[in-house]
């Protein structure tokens, strides 16, 4: 997890060290989430979309603030939070980067989590939950051995057809919809 979600958050703003502690930030997160967070049943896309959608502004709570579609506390260092605790890149590295290299070259797995996660639009790495379902859950249980196979880690052709589907709705929604100046002109207009 850490390490698809730094590669998630390093291809949307480019900055590794803040790619880093989002990536331990979210790991931590939905370990705990996972232990400790309601498990009647599995949840689909589109549930998580509705539940998304329910929340209505999207506003944070006072000390967070939105990132990549989740609230998150924000350190003075710029660096991600939770339960209060700053995730460094060096705490990353210490982690997350060294459990990675006791299988495979930190290097390789790098090369091969931006590949993979640069496969799906950008309305997919934006969303949380798109991107749990898209792209992290399909291989959260095969990513390194596909690596240490040698093969490169491609998402399963529902989870393609699904993103594709996505993209296309955002663009035609976007298509469809007037910036706000000429809606106010179009609105004057027929006054």
């Amino acid at each position: 997890m850490a390490l698809l979600q730094a590669a998630r958050h390093y291809l949307l703003h480019g900055d590794l060290d803040k790619a880093k502690s989002w990536g331990l930030n979210r790991a931590i997160f939905y370990a705990w989430a996972k232990h400790y967070g309601p498990r009647r049943r599995p949840i689909t896309l589109e549930e998580l979309e509705r539940r998304a959608s329910r929340r209505g502004s999207g506003k944070c709570p006072e000390g967070f603030r939105e990132e990549l579609g989740e609230c998150v506390q924000v350190s003075p260092r710029g660096y991600y939070m939770i339960g209060g605790e700053e995730q460094t890149p060096q705490r990353f590295d210490l982690e997350a980067k060294r459990r990675i290299e006791k299988l495979i070259p930190w290097e390789k797995a790098w090369k091969a989590a931006l590949e993979y996660v640069s496969s799906f639009p950008r309305e997919v790495l934006e969303n949380p939950q798109r991107f749990y379902k898209l792209v992290y859950e399909p291989v959260r249980d095969t990513f390194f051995a596909t690596i240490l196979r040698g093969e490169k880690p491609r998402p399963p052709r529902e989870a393609v057809k699904a993103a594709e589907q996505l993209a296309r709705a955002e663009a035609e929604r976007k298509s469809k919809q007037l910036p706000l100046d000429a809606f106010i002109r179009k609105r004057g207009s027929s006054s």
